[in-house]
């Protein structure tokens, strides 16, 4: 093959040019274009010619991912559909089989490198990667071949390996992309294989790293120094650039963890992170919907029912108050409502047993401060008139103050910010009608403002 050939093969291969139909690319302003391109890329000098310096460019060591989508948008990718977009699993539990490793090194070393691989992708988005063994076929596969190697659950065409030197790996985007090929990662099993930069083989962690970042969904950047730069080596932490890139794919997964984090105090169990993710992403669950579930789940119905008990009992719930409490804001009753239930009960009145009592007792556990003078005595003056306990209470809870505390308190705890005097006065008057406080914190949680900020948050 001449230098012609290799450079027109490259520039095919790695999207700068269309797949030629019926005959060659000619020396044409098509092929200076898709050099300067390739050179601006490589960052040496754009000249549109095909000099030595390109040509050691285009003999790096490198990823077989393509660059760039083809010119012509009806040329054949040897990718498939990987180079035209990118894609994201749909769930948050994605499983890998390793089918072989490389003969280089210990095989089970080469497992844990794969493993600590899926980890640095783990670590900035809440992604959980399972391996499987026989039997099983894996959402990833991953093996080692040589040259025009084919996976035996993979009957796609398969880009073929180059013998040692320049491409070392290849793998493709998840699905829909790619069909059976879809997420998998091949080792070009020519290379020599090791553990480490350095000497004349090449690291397995860098290059793994580095492919599935394509198995998540991300191409390849220009940015020097990333993850997802296409020439060896690239760094196995991901830099800005990477972790931006990824929490942009993985935006609605990272938002669900969120709702752990912000509404339950707690971080996510895998299953119950991936069983939200299908329902959002295949199942046709709304936003609303995925913040209502959690809202009106039994765990935050009996954690909304401990801290009652504390706040207005100051006792930790018995068993069957936790459950018959719980029970019923999961079915729907409203946070205000079990409050009002709580003063109402007989041991909230026999702590304070007088209207005074009753009345000072409200603005400490429901306003959180001493009553002003000549306040209690108005609502004392009320309740001898006819005013009765749950209309006291109802009052209370209805109030400007009472609802401006619990919409600033959401601004707060999902937004990281104060509220702006629109969205108070919007939030709080919507509260005054009846709005339940559940459905308070599921209309933040389900606000783009929440959606976008926890994304950098993460």
């Amino acid at each position: 093959m001449t230098n012609q050939e290799k450079e027109l093969a490259y520039l095919t291969h790695y999207g700068y040019l269309p797949a030629p139909r019926g005959g060659q690319v000619d020396e044409t302003s098509l092929v200076r274009v898709a050099l300067a391109q390739f050179q601006d890329t490589a960052n040496i000098s754009v000249t549109g010619e095909f000099d030595e310096t390109t040509a050691e460019a285009m003999g790096l060591p490198r990823c077989g991912f393509p660059d760039r989508v083809a010119v012509d948008p009806f040329a054949a990718s040897q990718f498939g559909e990987a180079v035209a977009s990118g894609t994201r699993w749909t769930q948050a539990i994605i499983t890998y089989r390793i089918y072989n490793t490389s003969p280089d090194f210990d095989g089970a070393r080469q497992r844990q490198i794969v493993r600590e691989a899926f980890n640095r992708w783990s670590a900035v988005v809440p992604l959980v990667f399972v391996e499987v063994g026989d039997g099983q076929t894996g959402d990833i596969r991953i093996l080692f071949g040589s040259g025009a190697h084919h996976h035996p659950h993979s009957p796609e065409q398969d880009p073929a390996f180059d013998g040692p030197g320049r491409i070392l790996a290849h793998a493709f985007f998840p699905p829909p992309n790619a069909g059976e090929l879809a997420g998998d990662i091949h080792c070009d099993e020519d290379e020599v294989w090791q553990e480490g930069v350095g000497g004349s083989g090449f690291d397995l962690l860098t290059v793994f790293v580095h492919e599935i970042g394509h198995s998540l969904g991300l191409g390849h950047t220009e940015v020097p120094d990333s993850t997802m730069n296409r020439h060896y080596p690239t760094p196995t932490t991901l830099a800005p650039d990477d972790r931006s890139g990824i929490r942009s794919i993985y935006r609605d997964h990272i938002w669900i963890a969120s709702i752990y984090r912000d509404l339950l105090g707690r971080s996510f169990d895998d299953e119950g992170l991936d069983g939200w993710v299908r329902y959002h992403l295949t199942g046709g669950l709304t936003s609303q919907g995925v913040a209502r579930g959690f809202c009106y789940s039994l765990e935050n119905s009996e954690r909304m029912v401990t801290q009652l008990y504390f706040k207005l009992l100051d006792r930790a719930p018995e068993p069957g108050g936790l459950i018959g409490w719980s029970d019923l804001l999961r079915r729907g009753t409203s946070r205000q409502a079990v409050i009002v239930g709580f003063v109402e009960s007989t041991e909230y009145q026999l702590k304070n047993p007088t209207p005074e009592r009753f009345v000072e007792s409200l603005y400490r556990r429901l306003l959180d401060r001493a009553p002003e003078p000549g306040a209690v005595a108005g609502w004392v003056g009320q309740m001898k008139r006819g005013m009765t306990v749950q209309e006291v209470a109802r009052g209370f809870l209805t109030s400007e103050e009472y609802t401006r505390n619990i919409v600033r308190e959401a601004y707060t705890r999902f937004l990281r910010r104060t509220p702006d005097q629109g969205g108070w006065d919007d939030w709080g008057n919507r509260v005054k009608a009846g709005l339940a406080h559940q459905d308070l914190a599921a209309g933040f949680l389900a606000s783009l403002e929440y959606r976008q900020a926890v994304e950098i948050w993460w």
